[in-house]
Order: structure tokens, then C-alpha cells, then sequence
């Protein structure tokens, strides 16, 4: 149901049926020095998954972390109705009618509270995705920045991984080549997001990276340019 990751951090696992198959997905859960939870990048939760995260606290934030993670994120609010909103700036062209408060380019967001630092990966305005570092458990959360996928349940979407340099390999997604606006300044965010302190890499699609998690980091990310080594 819930997976514990690291202290105050927990996992909730589920495949995402895409177009190609089940993608392989995960909301990152963490709890806060209040007592609080901010749910990250929220799947469907069924009636069981939403009792196990009950029963951790009080939600008092949901956060849709980039421009592709919002899919489950009104189904959230009416499920947590008493819970801030955060999300990529540009979701609300995706999501009229749900209010919801920008997340900030870096720093922190009074909603989430200060344990949990904020960085926008600059320069691919299409994806917008906001990194996050839990400081006291040492963990970078992550959505797309970073797939660790290496096992799947259908062809399709071996492929589909395969094809974008994402297949059994700790990687970036061809996609955000392609995507790619101002490459010098996704490079300043992902230099800024290496100079956190962090031990392990939770992603959205894949195996949490716990072995070395810096360094693989620094090596998928390492096309994006200098400043990013």
C-alpha cells in the first residue's frame, strides 16, 4: 500500500496506463514537522491508499510538481478538500477552474513549509518541473527529470522507454532534448539542484535511486552542459 522510504518519506506505487501500456508511477508522501503531509504528484487513490495516508496525519498540501503531473490532482482536492494546492505555473491552462497557488522558481512555498526546498528546472517551458529536496531525510524528489525503469509489463512500453533512452538505465528521456528552449539555463538549475545535499533520488517512473544517486544524477543529466558537471 505505503512504502516507507526514508524517515517522514513514503511511497505510493502504481502503474499508469498510457497509450504504449502501464507505466510504472509513484506519489511521493512526506510528512512534516507539524504533523502535516504534502502528497507529491498525486496518483488515483482508492479508498484503502487514502486511509493509509490518513493515517499518517493531516494532508495539508497537494502538489503538482510540473506541466505532465496533474492528471489525479482534481480527483485530490475533492478528496482532500481542507488541502493547499500548489502546481507548475501553466497548469491552469490544463485545469480551468481549479485554483491553485504557483510554486515559486526556487526556495521555498509557505503551503508546503520550509523542510522541502523548491527548484525549477528553467528552459523546457513545456514540461515546467519543480525538483524538491527534503533536507532532513536527504532525498531529491523528482517527476520526469530523471526514469529509472527497469521492469515493465508489456512490450509496448519497453519500447516506448527503449526508444527514448529511458530502458533499463538510469536516464533522461530523449524528450527533454527535444523540448529544450534555453538550454544554458536548465543548466544553472541542474547545477543548482547538484549542490544540494542528497543520498538518494526518489523518481516519479522506476526504482528509487539509492546507490550513488548524485553521481547518476550528474551523468543523465551531463549533455545539458558545463554548468551541469
Amino acid at each position: 500500500m505505503l512504502r516507507s522510504i526514508a524517515a517522514d518519506v513514503w511511497a505510493y506505487e502504481k502503474d499508469l496506463r498510457m497509450p504504449f501500456g502501464h507505466l510504472p508511477s509513484r506519489t511521493t508522501v512526506v510528512r512534516r514537522a507539524d504533523g502535516g503531509l504534502v502528497i507529491h504528484s498525486p496518483l488515483a487513490f482508492d479508498d484503502d491508499a487514502a486511509r493509509a495516508i490518513d493515517a499518517l496525519g493531516e494532508v495539508r498540501a497537494l502538489v503538482a510538481p510540473s506541466c505532465l503531473h496533474h492528471l489525479f490532482l482534481r480527483a485530490a482536492t475533492e478528496r482532500w478538500p481542507r488541502a493547499s494546492v500548489l502546481g507548475a505555473p501553466g497548469l491552469e491552462r490544463k485545469l480551468a477552474g481549479l485554483p491553485f497557488t504557483p510554486l515559486p522558481r526556487s526556495g521555498v512555498a509557505p503551503e508546503i513549509g520550509d523542510e522541502l526546498g523548491v527548484r525549477l528546472v528553467e528552459g523546457v517551458p513545456y514540461i515546467t518541473e519543480h525538483v524538491f529536496l527534503h533536507a532532513r531525510s536527504r532525498t531529491l524528489i523528482v517527476t520526469d527529470l530523471l526514469f529509472n525503469v527497469h521492469e515493465v509489463r508489456n512490450f509496448g512500453m519497453k519500447v516506448f522507454l527503449w526508444l527514448g533512452g529511458a530502458w533499463k538505465k538510469t536516464a533522461q528521456d530523449h524528450v527533454w532534448r527535444l523540448l529544450m528552449r534555453d538550454r544554458a539555463a536548465a543548466a544553472r538549475s541542474v547545477a543548482d539542484v547538484l549542490a544540494w545535499d542528497f543520498e538518494r533520488v526518489v523518481v516519479a517512473h522506476g526504482d528509487i535511486v539509492e546507490d550513488d544517486a548524485k553521481a547518476r544524477l550528474q551523468k543523465a543529466l551531463a549533455w545539458i552542459g558545463p554548468r551541469a558537471t
